[in-house]
């Protein structure tokens, strides 16, 4: 699996595991749904029979979406990183999170006030400071825990990971195989200080820790996949890493939707592996490369679109065409949000990164 060092090719591979990972959240949280309001799924029945049972998977597949988009992200940042400084690569990672999680946040709280969408946190109504909290994700951290958007919390880990990547930068250029070895004594010391912890903010800390060695297994592939890591330094450091995966889940209180969290991460690592790999025609294709594109939108759309839609018209026309119906909003929803917000600032951010360049090289050749 190793290239040259210094390549610069595009894994299109993983564009269609960003689409398959969205799909699997998306499944998740339409089984659950289903669940707790007591129906029955044709879809549910077919997955659970011939795809769960045999894997041994966690039920309604949770963990699955959300390892493949951390151990994605993991591997992509780390590639990136490599050509970018560390306020540059911060500020775009936090540009990519942040503005799209407020607006989103914005939407859900006007819905929650109104009565149509209940808050991750259950509260039937929200004030002027619960959003702020809910939209910043401070309110993971606060007594009682205040969440507008609950898929925010894989963010919240991803946040911690960048800022991790953003200070070990030179390292990751030096002497690569550092930071992920510091990462797993990090690990350590806080899953050791939060294993006990009675209180929101210390538990969350501990669910981070827990977590966060399945974004570094990423950055590990990614690692020796540039040449950077030799396969074994990487296949040791990255079996530490699945260790201790493996004790938080023997510790308990941190994996909460399953028993079967360290399967499910092995069986994505074999996977986003043989995904690097491909380069055919579907990997390829304009519908894969939007999609992709579109994947974080969807994230944080979705429970917006799909869960008032499906307790609002399932009564009055079964459950099967309000889905459809909940799906299409869904798609419309994260067209717009993608088209006209996302897409658009992220093209200002990076026309101000270059006019910036251009204004610091003006001088530079003017002196020279």
């Amino acid at each position: 699996m190793t290239a040259p060092v210094g390549t610069r090719a595009r894994y299109y591979g993983l564009d269609l595991l960003r689409v398959l990972a969205s799909l699997l959240v998306v499944y998740t949280h339409i089984a659950g749904w289903y669940s707790t309001r007591g129906h029955e799924w044709w879809a549910s029945a077919w997955v659970d029979q011939d795809v769960i049972a045999p894997l041994h998977l966690n039920p309604t597949l949770s963990f699955l979406g959300v390892a493949t988009f951390l151990v994605v992200s993991g591997l992509v940042v780390t590639h990136v990183a490599d050509r970018e400084t560390a306020p540059q690569f911060l500020r775009r990672r936090l540009v990519r999170i942040f503005p799209l999680l407020l607006v989103v946040s914005l939407a859900g709280w006007i819905l929650i006030n109104i009565g149509v969408y209940r808050s991750e946190s259950k509260q039937t109504s929200m004030d002027m400071l619960d959003l702020l909290t809910g939209s910043t994700m401070v309110g993971f951290f606060t007594t009682p825990e205040v969440i507008i958007i609950g898929p925010a919390w894989t963010l919240l880990v991803q946040v911690f990971f960048y800022a991790y990547v953003a200070i070990t930068i030179p390292l990751l250029r030096r002497h690569a195989w550092i930071p992920p070895a510091l990462a797993a004594a990090l690990v350590i010391i806080v899953l050791g200080l939060t294993s006990n912890g009675a209180d929101i903010a210390t538990r969350r800390f501990g669910i981070i820790a827990a977590y966060f060695p399945v974004l570094i297994i990423g950055m590990l592939i990614s690692l020796v996949r540039a040449g950077k890591v030799p396969m074994s330094a990487g296949v040791s450091i990255g079996a530490v890493h699945f260790l201790l995966f493996v004790w938080a889940d023997r510790i308990g209180g941190h994996f909460h939707t399953g028993t079967e969290h360290p399967r499910t991460l092995a069986l994505v690592f074999c996977v986003v592996v043989l995904a690097m790999a491909a380069s055919d025609r579907v990997s390829r294709a304009k519908l894969t490369k939007a999609w992709s594109a579109r994947t974080y939108a969807i994230y944080l759309l979705h429970p917006l679109c799909l869960y008032p839609m499906l307790d609002w018209l399932s009564p009055e026309l079964g459950t099967d065409l309000a889905l459809v119906l909940a799906l299409l909003l869904l798609a419309a929803v994260t067209e717009v949000a993608h088209r006209f917000f996302e897409a658009p600032l992220n093209r200002w951010v990076r026309a101000r990164e270059k006019r910036a360049d251009a204004a610091q090289r003006t001088p530079a050749a003017s002196g020279r």
